[in-house]
């Protein structure tokens, strides 16, 4: 029994040191946080582990640097004014990339930097000298960006991607300068030339205040951090969209990819949202009292039609990308061509769609907490709701103007189509700017017909297609619906043989196939094999001349039964003689499909059936019909006294409601009525 009890000690204590030998080698080591990523080169397609640096905001950035700075004894006493009139500053929004732009504009102030560099590469900068012609900020600034250059602090090409890198207000020369004072700033670290902040200074995190949300925080401030997260979160797929860009122009030439019309503005939309998303974060961090988003948009409401230019440029950069992707799958990125660049080319046009959203959600949380509050301290918090209420405006506003903006740039589109495809070109006089157009069924006579309708400011016109190709479809379908017959699979024919139906109980009658009687024994072609009816069907039996009685494939002279069993026999289709009908499907129950509608449209010329004033409309009735549909109808009161009545049936509720909008526009003083 001792031995045992000896043994299992001693197994104990080997176990001991060996959990401590390991928790000793964790602590030395600890493992990063990596993120794996599949690796198809080697023969054992093992994970490979990627350690990926964590994202920091621009607001973060400039904090960040402002904190290192201090820390620095050669720059600290310079930096610290500039943070006192900062905190002086009585604005609704403080940016903290503000003192860093009037730091950077001295010029000397970067030099400084760069002199406690000491580097073999760099000679000592006189922060005295000026240029021949006396300046002195801007030559500061050049002798700066010369001596990064020979100390590998940034690169040329880089450097000559910025259109005035004298001017810290441009926003690409100011992001470079930020990169480039980091770099600096990490070299000095590691030199051990940064010392402890001195506890006098004002910390630049009680001047610009970060997002903190606890587990009892009210619903405003965890929409209002919600609304802060997801604007880093775009910045950083802007970031990512431009990195791409530029790695992907470095590596192939601007004559196999068109860059500027896949990418578009997006550098201007990057730049507009650093600015933004630190007024966002600053206003998310504030009390209830201070968070006046309505602020967040002051002097940036011009610099937001970057998103019209970039939403009405869209379809020409799905077009130029869908041809590039051969050749961006062939790069070596992080992103892959074919999924991760659509999504994040998407991203602006979703996130100006999610400021209302977003804004209004604050909006409601602000005043459900201000009916919690007493009389008094809801008058102090008029201010804040107002505010807000201003971002939804402002955000509603930018979402309409890129809006008409991509719907002015389609109509341009549409209207250049419409004038090409105009039988009459003496129609075009008059019609001014293209307002929308779209299909319509507009009631000629008794019938409806598929049109197409064209509003513009000053005319109303609705056009038929009219081609030979529409003709032709007209007519075959007019003779295939003249077809009495159903044709069903054979799977099923012993079924119909044994509940006594037939499909040869009765007469056929077609222009094409003529009149046969069941007696005459009249077979069916076998549907499972497929009846060849193409579009493209260059081999015609029925055609050569060998079969005279068929030259025409709409001849009303009838065929032979005989004639109708010869052909089926030999495996050819009696209805694949014209070269207009549509492919057969292979289905239980087979149907002629419809015709190439898109074919049809591209090669249509449009003939004008109808042209009205919008002067001489009266009024607009939009009725819902059965079928959930929409109808408009538009009473017009023309110049000889007579009266006009258009009618458009089966609209969507989206293509209505465009109608009507653009009725009104035309006409601001035509009355819309519902029922």
């Amino acid at each position: 029994m001792q031995h045992v009890a000896g043994v299992f000690q001693g197994r104990l204590a080997s176990m001991t040191l060996k959990f401590a030998a390991k928790v000793f080698s964790f602590c030395l080591n600890p493992r990063k946080r990596s993120l794996g990523t599949y690796d198809d080169s080697s023969s054992t397609s093992r994970a490979v582990s990627v350690t990926r640096k964590a994202y920091v905001s621009p607001y973060e950035r400039c904090i960040q640097m402002l904190e290192r700075l201090l820390s620095l004894p050669c720059i600290a006493s310079i930096v610290y004014p500039l943070l006192i009139d900062e905190n002086a500053h009585s604005a609704d929004v403080k940016d903290p990339v503000r003192p860093l732009r009037v730091l950077f504009a001295r010029g000397c102030t970067l030099n400084i930097l760069v002199n406690e560099l000491e580097s073999p590469f760099i000679a000592t900068i006189d922060l005295y000298e000026r240029a021949g012609d006396g300046s002195y900020e801007s030559h500061q600034i050049e002798l700066f960006w010369r001596g990064c250059v020979d100390a590998g602090l940034v690169s040329e090409e880089k450097l000559m991607r910025v259109q005035d890198r004298y001017d810290t207000h441009d926003s690409e020369c100011l992001e470079l300068m930020l990169v480039t004072v980091s770099v600096v700033l990490d070299q000095l670290l590691r030199r051990g030339r940064c010392g402890l902040v001195d506890p006098r200074y004002i910390k630049p995190r009680d001047i610009y205040p970060t997002v903190h949300t606890g587990s009892g925080a009210p619903r405003y401030a965890v929409l209002a951090a919600e609304l802060s997260r997801t604007e880093v979160a775009y910045v950083q797929d802007l970031e990512r969209l431009v990195e791409y860009a530029d790695s992907a122009s470095a590596q192939i030439d601007d004559s196999e990819v068109d860059f500027d019309a896949i990418f578009g503005n997006i550098r201007a939309i990057l730049a507009l949202h650093r600015t933004f998303s630190k007024r966002i974060q600053y206003l998310a961090a504030m009390p209830l009292s201070l968070q006046l988003f309505g602020a967040a948009y002051d002097g940036l409401l011009p610099m937001f039609d970057v998103y019209s230019r970039f939403c009405a440029s869209r379809e020409c950069s799905q077009r130029a990308f869908a041809r590039a992707v051969p050749v961006l799958k062939l790069l070596d990125s992080e992103l892959d061509a074919e999924f991760d660049i659509p999504s994040l080319l998407i991203r602006p046009v979703q996130r100006l769609a999610q400021y209302p959203l977003l804004f209004q959600s604050i909006v409601d949380a602000m005043c459900e907490q201000c009916a919690t509050m007493a009389p008094a301290d809801q008058a102090e918090h008029v201010h804040v709701v107002k505010a807000a209420y201003a971002a939804v405006d402002h955000s509603k506003h930018l979402l309409t103007r890129a809006n008409e903006t991509t719907r002015e740039a389609v109509n341009e589109t549409q209207q250049a189509q419409f004038a090409a495809r105009l039988a009459d070109a003496a129609d075009l006089q008059g019609l001014g700017r293209l307002l929308t157009s779209g299909p319509v069924s507009a009631q000629a006579g008794r019938e409806f017909e598929d049109m197409e309708a064209y509003l513009f400011e000053s005319t109303l016109v609705v056009c038929s297609a009219s081609s030979t190709q529409g003709s032709r479809a007209a007519r075959i379908r007019r003779t295939i619906s003249s077809l009495h017959v159903t044709i069903k699979s054979p799977r099923r024919r012993d079924e119909r043989r044994r509940s006594g139906s037939s499909v040869a109980s009765s007469t056929l009658h077609s222009p094409v196939l003529g009149g046969c009687s069941p007696e005459s024994g009249f077979q069916l072609p076998n549907i499972d094999a497929g009846c060849a009816l193409s579009l493209n069907s260059q081999a015609n039996p029925l055609s050569s001349p060998a079969n005279t009685p068929l030259n025409s494939p709409l001849s009303n002279t009838p065929l032979s039964c005989s004639t109708v069993n010869n052909l089926l026999a030999s495996g050819t289709n009696p209805l694949a003689s014209h070269s207009s009908l549509s492919t057969l499907r292979e289905r239980p129950l087979v149907k002629f499909a419809t015709l190439d509608t898109e074919t049809d449209a591209a090669l249509a010329r449009l003939t004008v059936r109808e042209r009205v004033p919008t002067s001489a409309i009266s009024q607009v009735s939009q009725l819902s019909e059965v079928d959930g549909s929409l109808r408009l109808n538009i009473q017009a009161m023309l110049n000889d006294g007579s009266d006009a009545m258009l009618v458009f049936r089966r609209l969507s509720r989206e293509a209505a409601g465009v109608w009507t909008r653009m009725l009104q526009r035309a006409v601001p003083l035509v009355p819309v009525e519902e029922s």
